[in-house]
């Protein structure tokens, strides 16, 4: 019940942010079950995809996805995840049980580290987006990528977070949200849609590959599923009454919370 209630409050974060899934349901399973990192973050990849196909669901019927934009993202993000599967597998070929779940479990807590200190510096373009937004958002769907960014930053982005998704399960929301804040001056809740839809194939391929190598567990699956995807459903439509700059530090504080405790156990 536990898991299932905490796959539910990742699930309304990623509806309603984007972000969720790796940086919060990930090292929070970690915590409270008995299950290896290979085997959680396979596993949250795999549901995390079944979640943001609803979310994404969602999204599409509110306007609120940039398929463009998302395109552009995911040539970098394939073969960047591809990448990280690989050095995951040389890993788990040349190191014990034990150092893999290990090191894995730094790499987390690092990847959470950076993500709580780069949320705080963006707090001010989160306002300014918000502002520029309004309460109804307008439908920005054709909006083109190339007109306010360069296409290799947009590809270079997909391609790190591709490779952190696939070694950590984080990033496909966290990090990706950063890099559009930063890269994409479209309204808030345009790349939040974006973002999910990016996080879906991202998590959905990673997901397959971590299946593929064993790293799945279906009981924690369903139980994972069962709270993530109304969630999902929740937190989309809780969108355009909830403005995200609100959870700028509450997320930052949990993000550095949560790192040091993978880091210290």
């Amino acid at each position: 019940m536990l898991v299932i209630l905490i796959a539910f409050l990742a699930g309304v974060l990623i509806g309603l942010t984007g972000t969720g899934a790796g940086a919060v349901l990930t090292p929070l399973l970690l915590l409270v079950t008995p299950f290896g990192a290979a085997t959680v973050i396979g596993t949250d990849l795999l549901s995390g995809a079944a979640a943001k196909l609803v979310g994404v669901w969602e999204h599409r019927k509110l306007g609120q996805v940039n398929w463009k934009l998302a395109a552009w993202l995911l040539g970098g993000s394939l073969p960047g995840t591809l990448a990280g599967i690989l050095v995951l597998h040389t890993f788990e070929v040349r190191m014990s049980p034990y150092h893999l779940d290990r090191l894995l479990r730094i790499l987390l807590g690092v990847t959470l580290f950076g993500v709580s200190l780069f949320l705080p510096f963006l707090r001010k373009r989160q306002l300014r987006i918000s502002a520029a937004e309004g309460p109804e958002p307008r439908r920005r769907d054709d909006a083109h990528p190339s007109r306010h960014t360069n296409r290799l930053k947009l590809g270079a982005a997909g391609a790190v977070v591709g490779f952190l998704v696939a070694m950590t399960s984080v990033g496909s929301g966290s990090l990706m949200m950063i890099a559009l804040l930063v890269l994409v001056p479209l309204p808030l809740a345009s790349l939040v849609g974006t973002d999910i839809l990016f996080g879906l194939v991202t998590t959905a391929l990673a997901g397959s590959l971590h299946f593929a190598m064993g790293h799945i567990d279906p009981k924690l699956f369903f139980l994972v599923a069962a709270g993530e995807v109304p969630g999902v459903v929740l937190g989309s439509r809780l969108t355009r009454r909830i403005p995200e700059r609100y959870f700028t530090w509450a997320f930052s504080a949990l993000y550095f919370s949560l790192g040091a405790q993978l880091l210290i156990r």
